[in-house]
């Protein structure tokens, strides 16, 4: 017999009940959740069990007994969680598109090259500014793709913030733009150096290449996108990494570099590559990807294993979304195909950051079909989920008063064309402005530092409650 005394939580209660009893690890599951439901007398409730052995989580089906899979001594705890159901959930999923996007005319749109094509793009536009100082020296100049706003609009049918096609002319010989010029060259100069030796370089290490040329970063982070908008290329294109500050863990695995990593076994999360390239064979069992806004929140989730509660990819940018985790998780939508969810603050900034995920930046509009995810679903923290009628029962003292900030930002939102293509996303932000309050997702943790997990998310998976 393996018959032991192990803690028993049930999380279905608010705050979790607690008990130690005796529990025979030779017994099928089924014997033990009857022996569960009577303990804490939870009648005809669906309910799963996982056992925590040595820190891992293990989920276990009805017909399985605990001894034979190694259970024996070493269990410290059994977690009762509800089991969920996730028809609602597919039913309302609206399916991702693998279709390639047809772009409007005049736009400008960027392709991901290999490092000699981009070399040899390199010398074309220098071999043809070149060719110009000798035909028309008083005119020579880049035509550099124009980033300004009344360049940049929303398309309709790909729900991307793009490009258009209007362009301005650097002079050599104008005094406005000579400096520009100068930088400008420069630039292309130590781009075509770390292509042509195969090494990349993060943007910091850019501006430290020719600190005395550029004087502040600001510049030259700004050219890295002209050129890119000028050879219609993406930044990864030109070997130039973005900074690294995403994390990703839960039910997916691939090839880094050829090292092999299973994100569910890495005991902690892994960092994102800067190098969406290092990234191959990406397999998942996953129902869907959280992206979540917060990092204290991903951590709470990843600690309470929630991915192998709903077996899931949990991605976090720590704020506003880097291009690494934005290309990684592009990457993911389009070769895992899987629903992607987000849960982000109820106020203004957390709605900001949500934009820039699915329909893409203005700073980088030219890059928005590589970056953006359309088809992203808003989970939570949803500006109605504050109301008494929810049912989730978020204290007031976590409501936070809009500022006249907050206001001035929520009306110029509602009058964007991405806001207005999305009738339930602009009704969310109409509530924040009507109830003239907003909160953080930590908010959802005021009545249990574990209600997120137990409670939040199941309920809204399984009601679909996602837009």
């Amino acid at each position: 017999m393996a018959t032991q005394l192990i803690k028993c939580s049930n999380n279905l209660a608010l705050p979790p009940v607690e008990k130690k009893i005796l529990i025979d690890l030779d017994l099928k599951i089924t014997q033990i959740k009857k022996q569960l439901r009577d303990e804490f007398n939870l009648d005809h409730t669906k309910f799963i069990i996982f056992f925590e052995d040595n820190t891992k989580w293990n989920r276990l089906n009805d017909n399985d007994i605990p001894s034979k899979f190694g259970f024996r001594g070493d269990i410290k705890q059994i977690d009762i969680k509800k089991q969920i159901d996730l028809t609602n959930f597919y039913k309302k999923f609206k399916k991702n598109s693998s279709e390639i996007i047809n772009y409007p005319y005049g736009v400008l749109h960027v392709s991901q090259l290999d490092a000699e094509t981009t070399k040899q793009k390199l010398v074309d536009v220098t071999n043809s500014f070149l060719q110009q100082a000798l035909d028309d020296p008083s005119n020579v100049s880049f035509s550099i793709p124009s980033r300004g706003g009344d360049n940049i609009g929303f398309d309709e049918d790909s729900e991307l913030v793009l490009l258009g096609k209007q362009k301005v002319a650097r002079q050599f010989r104008n005094l406005s733009s000579v400096k520009s010029v100068q930088q400008l060259t420069e630039l292309m100069k130590i781009l075509h150096e770390q292509l042509n030796r195969g090494i990349h370089s993060a943007k910091r290490d850019i501006y430290y290449q020719a600190v005395n040329i550029f004087e502040k970063q600001d510049t030259s982070d700004s050219l890295i996108e002209d050129i890119g908008a000028m050879l219609q290329v993406t930044r990864s294109s030109m070997n130039v990494t973005a900074s690294a500050k995403g994390n990703v863990v839960g039910h997916i695995e691939f090839e880094e570099q050829g090292n092999y990593k299973d994100c569910t076994k890495q005991g902690n999360s892994v960092q994102i590559s800067p190098n969406i390239n290092d990234y191959t064979k990406m397999q998942s069992d996953a129902e869907f990807v959280l992206v979540i806004e917060k990092d204290a929140v991903f951590n709470r989730l990843s600690e309470d294993k929630f991915y192998n509660y709903v077996p899931s990819i949990l991605v976090t940018a720590k704020g506003q979304p880097d291009m690494a985790t934005r290309m990684f998780l592009k990457k993911i939508n389009d070769e895992l195909n899987l629903p992607i969810l987000a849960i982000m603050d109820a106020d203004v900034y957390g709605f900001e950051i949500l934009r820039v995920y699915s329909v893409g930046s203005k700073a980088l509009s030219f890059e928005a079909a590589n970056l953006a995810v359309p088809n992203i679903q808003w989970l939570g923290l949803l500006p109605s989920d504050l109301r008494e009628d929810s049912g989730f029962g978020i204290p007031k003292d976590t409501h936070i008063k809009m500022t006249k900030s907050d206001e001035r930002r929520i009306k110029l939102l509602l009058d964007e064309e991405f806001v207005k293509r999305k009738p339930k996303w602009r009704e969310q932000i109409e509530i924040l402005l009507q109830d003239g309050v907003k909160a953080e997702i930590q908010a959802l943790n005021a009545q249990d530092p574990q209600y997120i997990t137990n409670h939040y998310l199941p309920r809204k998976l399984e009601e679909g409650d996602f837009i």
